[in-house]
């Protein structure tokens, strides 16, 4: 039977380090400036050496992001973990909670994550009527979703703006899984597969219960 390729290793801190500084075109003295040496900088990319967590901040600092994308480990699950939270304050009619749990993420740029979190930011501001502050938000996610030609989010950021999120059904699920496989997203793909395998189960029961 044929088999897909092996999965690919994660990226261990030293091989993201070297990663972030180049996509920034900075070099090994421009990161290090007068706080470490290259070399020292140069062991810690190719694994040989560990940073303290001192120089681990300043060189997050350098490369303009945090420590916490710097180290390896489940980063992606604990940011999923908590939008998915932010997004149950919301429905509970907390969403003051939900801001809370999204400004705890700090600084999210990532695509398409970032849109994700702002969608919800924006349910929490409208809910709590703050319309200044959602509109501006709104308008900057349309653009940017409108750039991208990233229809079902602005189908989404419409059914937010409009206050009446429809409920989703079996073939959404099933639509918006395959659009998170094509981004790359398997986490939030397994997520949507299984609400659509919930969904028709559920159907499936009804449909033996009425039999």
């Amino acid at each position: 039977m044929p088999v897909g390729p092996d999965p690919q290793p994660e990226e261990d801190m030293g091989a993201r380090i070297r990663r972030l500084r180049l996509e920034r075109g900075m070099t090994l003295a421009r990161v290090a400036g007068g706080d470490f040496s290259r070399a020292f900088l140069s062991q810690v990319e190719t694994g040989r050496s560990r940073p303290s967590t001192r120089v681990l901040t300043i060189i997050a600092d350098r490369l303009g992001t945090r420590v916490d994308d710097i180290l390896p480990g489940s980063r992606t699950e604990e940011r999923e973990l908590r939008l998915e939270r932010a997004r149950v304050a919301v429905l509970r009619g907390r969403p003051h909670l939900a801001l809370e749990l999204l400004d705890e993420m700090g600084g999210v740029s990532d695509w398409p994550f970032s849109a994700e979190t702002r969608l919800c930011a924006l349910s929490a501001l409208l809910a709590i009527g703050r319309r200044s502050a959602a509109a501006a938000l709104a308008q900057e996610l349309r653009e940017e979703l409108t750039r991208r030609a990233d229809e079902p989010r602005l189908s989404r950021l419409q059914d937010v703006e409009s206050g009446t999120p429809k409920r989703l059904e079996a073939r959404d699920h099933l639509r918006l899984a395959e659009h998170a496989l094509r981004e790359g997203r398997l986490s939030m793909a397994l997520e949507h597969f299984r609400a659509t395998r919930i969904l028709l189960e559920s159907l499936t029961s009804e449909e033996t219960r009425a039999r």
